[in-house]
C-alpha cells in the first residue's frame, strides 16, 4: 500500500516491535526516512539487528529507531507523510484508544494513516470459536465495528476513509484483516 502512495518520504512505524514491517519499507523507493517506534527494549534490539543485516542489499534505506510509545506525545512525529499502525490496536485496552486516535489525527496530523486489524469474522474460517487469535489481543472486531469506530475517531472530519482487506477473500466473512486508510483533506493541511 505505502508503494502506491504519491507522497510518503517521512513513513513512521508505530509499534514496530521486531522491524518486520520497517525493514520491508527499507525497500521502498520514495521513501527518505523511516522512524520505528517501540516502546519495547527487547523488541527494539530485534529490529536493530534485522536492519543491519538488510543494510548489505542494495538499495536499502536503514530505518532508525526510536524509543517512544503511542501514550506519550512525541513531537518529532508532527505532519510526518505516513503513520501505520499495522496489528497494533488490538493489543491496546480499548478505552484507551481515542485518546490515542486524538494524538494521531489532531496533534501529529499525518498526511496518511494507515491501521489494519484482525477481521473477528474470518476467525470461524480459521474454527476458533470464540477466543481471539493471540493471548494479548484485548478485542477484534468485526469489519462493521472497525468501520464505525474509524469514522468516530475521525470526529473533525478531516480525513477521506476507505476500508480494504488483505489475505483469502470469503464469499461471507470478508478477508483475514482489515485495513482503514485515513486520507487527510486537502483543506485540513
Amino acid at each position: 500500500m505505502v508503494k502506491g502512495l504519491q507522497t510518503k518520504s517521512i513513513v513512521v512505524d508505530m509499534g514496530s516491535g521486531e522491524g518486520k514491517l520497517a525493514a520491508r519499507l527499507g525497500f521502498v523507493p520514495g521513501i527518505e526516512e523511516i522512524l520505528a517506534i517501540e516502546p519495547s527494549e527487547q523488541a527494539a534490539l530485534k529490529a536493530l539487528k534485522r536492519f543491519e543485516k538488510a543494510e548489505s542489499q542494495a538499495g536499502f534505506l536503514k530505518p532508525t529507531n526510536v524509543m517512544g510509545s503511542l501514550f506519550y506525545y512525541d513531537e518529532r512525529l508532527r505532519n510526518k507523510d505516513v503513520i501505520i499502525l499495522c496489528e497494533v490496536i488490538e493489543h491496546i485496552d480499548e478505552h484507551r484508544l481515542p485518546k490515542i486516535m486524538e494524538t494521531i489525527l489532531g496533534a501529529y496530523r499525518p498526511r496518511t494513516l494507515l491501521i489494519t486489524t484482525p477481521n473477528a469474522e474470518y476467525n470461524r474460517v480459521y474454527d476458533m470459536g470464540e477466543g481471539y487469535r493471540h493471548p494479548d489481543h484485548r478485542f477484534e472486531w468485526t469489519r462493521e465495528e472497525f468501520q464505525t469506530w474509524c469514522r468516530n475517531m475521525d470526529g473533525d472530519q478531516a480525513y477521506d476513509i476507505t476500508y480494504q482487506g488483505i489475505g483469502d477473500d470469503h464469499a461471507t466473512h470478508g478477508q483475514p484483516t482489515q485495513f482503514a486508510i485515513f486520507t487527510r483533506k486537502e483543506e485540513s493541511w
